[in-house]
């Protein structure tokens, strides 16, 4: 019996307690509207004055955009490109002008940053050959494969790559680009790789193109030895087959190699690019509703601020 009239007690000033917080949360309202009625007239002017504000700061704003670029680094050149990006940023928070104005001309202040990073594509490294295939698999026995695809040391394995470079305004950001990429193609070692590699492919080209001449030329033979009565020589099924499977083996690496010499134009070549991209922002406010909010927070602030103070002093007198 004492029990229940303990739990009756505890409901009952559990219920008391309630009321009491519901009571204060209800007279806080209501004085936060007496507040906003009693000085409507400032609050609207507030609103008035930010929006104004606001408006002016977007109509004058100067935009950032993110301008998206895949690239490939030809010519081993992937570790020289990585080092070039981190050299420029560098030289971007010195606000070394002269080094920027060297690169980019007038357009030097409208570059904000420079990210790289490779496009992961497995399948793509592992599938150009053997060794290859032997790579990944040492590599990946001796570390986690997620760590490995996150391991930057193994971008130079991946043949495309991301820059992304932030420029401020919309008028200049292809000038930008080009100029960049200008900058850093102008490498005398890699322009001499260039014309070394460019000279091998054409060559390898020429080459495999004899090969296949040659096979046909054989297939032509044995035609024509097939056809005259006086041959007594018979080709086997096997040799057709395996010329035939070495045809196709070389018309796939003509492929694979022209699309190389493709490639091969610049030390950095460019793929594709997208400009004018804007930034992902959190919270992406327009000044016209940030500015009005803004005064209004820090009007009623004071307020606020004031009231506990008196309220603070009055409890303090009294005690």
């Amino acid at each position: 019996m004492a029990q229940q009239n303990s739990e009756e007690i505890d409901l009952g000033y559990l219920l008391k307690k309630s009321g009491d917080f519901f009571k204060s949360l209800l007279r806080a309202f209501f004085k936060v509207v007496d507040f906003f009625v009693k000085f409507y007239i400032f609050i609207i002017a507030l609103i008035i004055v930010g929006f104004i504000y606001g408006y002016y700061k977007d109509s004058n704003a100067v935009k950032s955009y993110n301008n998206e670029l895949i690239v490939i680094p030809n010519f081993e050149s992937v570790d020289y490109l990585y080092d070039k990006v981190e050299a420029i940023n560098t030289k971007i928070s010195m606000g070394d002008s002269i080094y920027l104005k060297r690169i980019l001309d007038t357009n030097f202040r409208k570059l904000g940053s420079i990210k790289i990073e490779p496009i992961v594509d497995i399948y793509n490294f592992v599938s150009k050959s053997r060794e290859n295939i032997d790579i990944f698999r040492i590599i990946a026995e001796k570390q986690d494969f997620a760590e490995y695809v996150d391991d930057m040391s193994n971008s130079r394995y991946y043949k495309y790559h991301k820059l992304s470079v932030s420029t401020v305004g919309k008028t200049s950001s292809e000038t930008i680009i080009n100029k960049l990429l200008f900058y850093i193609n102008e490498n005398e070692h890699l322009k001499n790789y260039k014309k070394i590699y460019q000279e091998t492919k054409d060559f390898e080209i020429q080459e495999h193109y004899e090969m296949i001449n040659q096979i046909d030329s054989i297939f032509k033979n044995d035609d024509s030895k097939i056809n005259s009565a006086s041959s007594i020589e018979v080709v086997t099924n096997n040799d057709q087959h395996f010329l035939i499977e070495k045809k196709e083996e070389i018309l796939e690496k003509i492929v694979n190699l022209k699309v190389e010499q493709l490639d091969y134009t610049e030390p950095v070549k460019l793929v594709n690019a997208d400009y004018n991209l804007k930034k992902e922002r959190f919270l992406n406010i327009s000044n016209k509703v940030k500015y009005p909010f803004l005064l209004v927070f820090f009007f009623s602030l004071i307020f606020f601020v004031i009231y506990v103070f008196k309220k603070m002093r009055t409890y303090s007198k009294k005690n």
